[in-house]
Parts: C-alpha cells; sequence; structure tokens
C-alpha cells in the first residue's frame, strides 16, 4: 500500500509542478495588467535568464542538485545587469559591463559545486542501492542482482574538452560531469564484469559522447531538460544480457549520445 502511494505521488510531481507554473505566471500577468508592476520589470521576468533560474529550480527540487544550482547560478547571474535596469537604487553596484567584467565568477561558482558534489556525492552512494532498473524512478526497494558497485572513476570538465580510452581489463561504476564543456570516452577496450555496472551522466550547457561496444546491454535512465541522449550504435545480434551497463544523471540544454 505505501508503496502505491509513493508511486502515485511521483506521477502527480510533474503536473503539480507544472500547475504552480501556470499559477504564477497567471498572477503575474494580472500584476501587470492592474499597474501593480512596472513595466520595466517584464524585460526582468520573462526572459532567458528567468527561465534558466525556473528550469533550475525545477531541476533542483527533483533531487537533480548540481545542475539545478548550476542552472540557478548561470541564469542569476546574467539577470544582474536586467535587475539593474530595472531597480537602479537596489543595484547601483551592477555596472553595464558587469558581465563582461566579472565572468570567471562563473568559473568560481562551476568550480565549488563541482568541488561540493564530489566531496558529498560518495556519503550518498549507498543510497544508489535502491535503484530499481525496472522502473525509471527510485521505488525504495534493493536491488538484490546488483553485483558491481564499488567506487570507479570521475571524470569532470568546465569550459574545457577531455577524451579518454578505458583499457582496465574490467569497468567499474563511475561518474562524468560536462559543464560547458565536451567529454569523450571511449569503452571498446574493457569490459563489464557480470551483474549490472553504473554510470553516472551529468551535461550542463555541454555534450558527452560514450563509444561502447555493440553487444553490451545498456539501458538508459536520463532526465533531459533542453536535451537528451541517445542511444545511436548498431547493436549486434549477441548481446550478452548477463552484464548491463546502467546509465542515469540528467542532460540539463545539453546531451550527448552512445556510438560503437
Amino acid at each position: 500500500m505505501e508503496d502505491n502511494k509513493i508511486k502515485t505521488y511521483r506521477k502527480r510531481t510533474p503536473g503539480f509542478t507544472f500547475g504552480i507554473i501556470l499559477v504564477l505566471l497567471g498572477m503575474v500577468f494580472l500584476a501587470f495588467n492592474f499597474g501593480l508592476f512596472q513595466n520595466e520589470w517584464k524585460r526582468v521576468l520573462f526572459s532567458w535568464q528567468m527561465l534558466l533560474i525556473v528550469v533550475g529550480v525545477i531541476t533542483f527540487l527533483h533531487r537533480n542538485f548540481f545542475n539545478g544550482l548550476v542552472l540557478i547560478a548561470v541564469g542569476g547571474f546574467f539577470i544582474l545587469p536586467r535587475l539593474a535596469q530595472a531597480a537602479p537604487e537596489a543595484f547601483y553596484w551592477v555596472s553595464y559591463d558587469f558581465t563582461r567584467t566579472y565572468w570567471p565568477v562563473l568559473l568560481i561558482i562551476a568550480g565549488i559545486l563541482m568541488l561540493l558534489h564530489i566531496i558529498i556525492r560518495p556519503h550518498h552512494h549507498h543510497k544508489a542501492d535502491y535503484y530499481s532498473c525496472s522502473d525509471t524512478s527510485y521505488t525504495g526497494k534493493k536491488n538484490p542482482h546488483r553485483t558491481n558497485y564499488n567506487r570507479g572513476f570521475d571524470r569532470s570538465t568546465v569550459f574545457g574538452n577531455v577524451e579518454e580510452i578505458i583499457l582496465d581489463p574490467v569497468f567499474t561504476d563511475g561518474e562524468i560531469n560536462a559543464v560547458f564543456g565536451g567529454v569523450t570516452m571511449d569503452l571498446r577496450k574493457t569490459s563489464l564484469a557480470e551483474g549490472e555496472t553504473r554510470l553516472e551522466l551529468n551535461a550542463v550547457f555541454g555534450g558527452i559522447t560514450l563509444f561502447v561496444p555493440e553487444d553490451w546491454h545498456v539501458e538508459l535512465h536520463l532526465t533531459s531538460v533542453f536535451g537528451g541522449f541517445n542511444d545511436n550504435r548498431i547493436l549486434s545480434d549477441n548481446i550478452d544480457h548477463s552484464r548491463k551497463l546502467i546509465v542515469v544523471g540528467g542532460c540539463v540544454f545539453g546531451g550527448g549520445e552512445i556510438r560503437n
């Protein structure tokens, strides 16, 4: 009974979030129509920067904390000049060339978030045992078939590109983060252990390309916001279903693909 309630709640969550956004959007339009907000604030509230912040908040609430915080930080940084135009007395410290002068702050913020993500992440690895590969959500039931969940590699790039070939005899689980950059990972010279191996991908304004053997069994369980990740391999007729690569994570204004 409790599991059914959890699944019902998760099914309603996207519609509930969208409903709140519609209500808030309608209230904002009414406020402008009744003169409660000055027209200068339209350039702030209806802008691509605000869209990034809203998407970031939604992503954060869906527990994709890293991608959500990056989107909020990027949108918040670029919206400051518009806030200065709408309320110069409050944002007097924001100059006209603020974004051009202080854009390295984004690197600092991205670096801090990535460090926090790496430091905090190991404390949550045990929670991944609750991931059910028969469902795209966390069901709260421990998967008894997981046999390969030792901490593997961690590759991250911010405003850069990484290309790497994995030569380990057996590929263990790992994590790849691409923020305003790209990562290309070649897995064709390694192999999978029996059972399930987990690989987490996070692409924020970036791209991730994986080269995977044609006979690997790969399952994709990624959340995409204005992005996507696809398996574009030409598959073999002799796929080994006793070994499985589970790809999880999220793509926000980014994405990638699997090739062979």
